[in-house]
């Protein structure tokens, strides 16, 4: 009996060690499959990691390059629709983020031409480009348009604008300006080339006729210099920064009035300079006297004999203020806002005979501006006018 009992605990503890034995074997595996699915718990984990700082670098990257690169940005979704859009889009549309979310391009834009345009990129995914006025006709907007995404879904879009509308205007400035230089030149290039033509042909042979026609070609040839000299003038103020130095200006002034006394008392004009000493401006002294050298000189020129001209100079708020006072012809009204374009002449006639170019007073405002004042003018027509230049003073 005991050895029965005995072989049943036997039996019975050998039963419990197989299992335990199997349960052990079970854990042992079981915490080798735990350590290697932690340690993949932690090589995701540190994938995660790297690819949340890859995605937030890259999203710095891209608000630096939206912000940074100079243009308006727009994202459209499938349907057409902006669902982000740049501070700077914003301020190009003169509308808020916000205000711009969820709106269609056409419906931001108010350019049909613009949604056309959008449509043909959307179909053809393919990049387009094209320009528009906004309402108003107040800017133009330079805009590319970038289709995204696959194939299958609906194509969103990446619209770039850019305001051209300064680069538009210096275009026109510079079409005009090259029409403007061509005609000045041609005027007195064909008549000089009549003159010396007719010479050629036998007129050289009459002496009261050649001497005419060589005195039409020498004024021609000194219309020429001056239109050249004038537009370098002109090309090096604009070209080169103002090199800065102290200028007396009271000085400058009587100096340039006294040089013009004898030109004065040719026409039959008075010439006064009252001037406030101790105008001390900084700037180029070559340019100012420039500025003053083409004042005085149209005052005189577009002054009638018995007429009076007169140079101011006075220090008013921080400022220095020249004004040139003429009793001359004046100018009309519709004349005033164009008076300072290059070669726009009031009396085109009466200009070329008193030999100008249409380029002083051009000359003039690019100085001014450059030194940091501005230039404006008061005239009434058959009364006189008045040029005010204003210079900060040191």
């Amino acid at each position: 009996m005991h050895l029965n009992a005995w072989i049943s605990s036997l039996t019975l503890a050998a039963a419990i060690a197989a299992v335990a034995v199997h349960y052990y074997r079970l854990y042992v595996r079981n915490r080798h499959q735990l350590t290697a699915t932690q340690s993949e718990i932690n090589d995701l984990n540190a994938q995660l990691t790297a690819c949340r700082a890859q995605g937030l670098r890259a999203s710095s990257e891209y608000a630096a390059l939206v912000s940074g690169c100079g243009a308006g940005v727009l994202l459209l979704d499938g349907a057409g629709n902006i669902v982000e859009a740049s501070p700077s889009a914003a301020k190009t549309l003169s509308a808020s983020e916000l205000h711009l979310k969820g709106k269609s391009l056409l419906h931001a834009t108010l350019s049909p031409d613009l949604d056309e345009c959008l449509e043909i990129a959307r179909s053809q995914r393919e990049i387009r480009r094209c320009e528009f006025r906004t309402p108003g006709a107040v800017n133009t907007l330079s805009v590319t348009i970038v289709p995204v995404g696959s194939t299958e879904q609906p194509c969103r879009c990446v619209v770039i604008v850019n305001d051209v509308t300064e680069l538009r205007r210096l275009e026109t400035m510079r079409r005009d300006f090259v029409a403007n230089v061509s005609h000045e030149l041609r005027t007195p290039l064909t008549s000089i080339r009549a003159m010396a033509e007719t010479l050629q042909d036998g007129a050289l042979n009459d002496a009261t006729v050649a001497d005419r026609f060589l005195g039409i070609i020498s004024a021609e040839a000194q219309r020429l210099t001056r239109i050249s000299e004038d537009l370098l003038v002109l090309s090096h103020a604009e070209s080169r920064p103002t090199e800065l130095s102290p200028v007396d200006l009271s000085l400058m002034v009587d100096q340039i009035a006294q040089r013009f006394q004898k030109q004065a008392a040719n026409s039959g004009i008075q010439l006064l300079a009252e001037t406030e000493p101790g105008l001390n401006v900084s700037g180029s002294a070559d340019q100012l006297e420039q500025v003053l050298i083409n004042l005085i000189d149209n005052a005189i020129k577009y002054t009638p004999e018995g007429g009076r001209v007169v140079v101011r100079a006075q220090a008013q708020i921080g400022s220095a203020r020249v004004c040139v006072t003429d009793t001359g012809i004046g100018i009309m009204n519709q004349d005033l806002p164009r008076i300072f374009e290059r070669f726009y002449r009031v009396d085109k006639a009466r200009s070329r005979e008193s030999g100008g170019t249409g380029l002083g007073l051009a000359i003039v405002k690019h100085i001014v501006e450059s030194h940091g004042g501005c230039v404006n003018v008061e005239s009434e027509f058959n009364r006189g006018s008045t040029f005010i230049v204003t210079i900060p003073l040191t």
